[in-house]
């Protein structure tokens, strides 16, 4: 009786058919991955930030950092001791929930805002307090829409300092700081799209663009650093 091979073939070509759809499947990954990265704001090109692995629109840490403003303010009133203590307790509380949204270590966020003087840590709290706001165009409202130097203008007006509606005029009249020196609450820019700096690595809140609105994120390129009280 003559030997027969087991028929070879079909088993190659369902091989080859794996292989091809891998290969397929692979290619519209690394699209949308491309697509992703360049995506571009609707209005002011602002390119997305890489995503955090937490809540970017936290309401605990906006919860959080309105208690710490509050307690800001009232220190700032009354001056006493025990006030300031309450208020590092509200501080240490919002740095915590940034922390743990962002995957970035407690005690180091901490003490980069501790670094910071009283009027930036004000203007990082109150930029925190406005995380999930929608991102419109040439709008600074608070609790109601903001585009990126609508929310770096309102942080800082917080803290008494005025700064104009537009990135580009806003980094030029801050004294440079590079990444060494920069505090938590000066601005971080790049060519179109100004953020807050959040004291640690490249963490920053800003007002990106309408799919994100204002958010806790990291900076998607290099930026310059400015100090808006000199």
């Amino acid at each position: 009786m003559p030997f027969h091979r087991p028929p070879q073939p079909l088993v190659r070509h369902q091989c080859r058919g794996v292989r091809r759809t891998r290969r397929i499947l692979a290619g519209l990954t690394a699209s949308l991955a491309v697509s992703t990265i360049g995506a571009i704001g609707a209005a002011g090109g602002t390119a997305v930030a890489a995503r955090i692995g937490g809540d970017h629109h936290s309401r605990l840490v906006v919860e959080r950092a309105n208690a710490a403003l509050a307690a800001h303010d009232t220190f700032s009133v009354a001056g006493t001791p025990g006030n300031f203590v309450a208020y590092l307790g509200a501080r240490d509380a919002a740095a915590d929930a940034v922390a743990m949204e962002m995957g970035l270590d407690p005690a180091a966020v901490r003490a980069a805002w501790s670094r910071a003087d009283l009027r930036h840590q004000e203007v990082v709290l109150a930029a925190l307090t406005q995380l999930g706001v929608a991102y419109h165009y040439a709008s600074s409202e608070p609790g109601v829409a903001f585009d990126c130097s609508g929310l770096t203008a309102f942080a800082w007006g917080r803290a008494g300092v005025q700064l104009a509606h537009q990135s580009g005029s806003q980094i030029s009249a801050a004294a440079g700081r590079d990444h060494d020196t920069a505090l938590a609450g000066d601005l971080a820019q790049y060519p179109g799209h100004v953020m807050l700096y959040l004291g640690v690595g490249d963490a920053v809140v800003h007002a990106s663009n309408p799919s994100t609105d204002v958010e806790l994120s990291f900076a998607p390129r290099s930026v310059r650093f400015g100090d808006p009280t000199g």
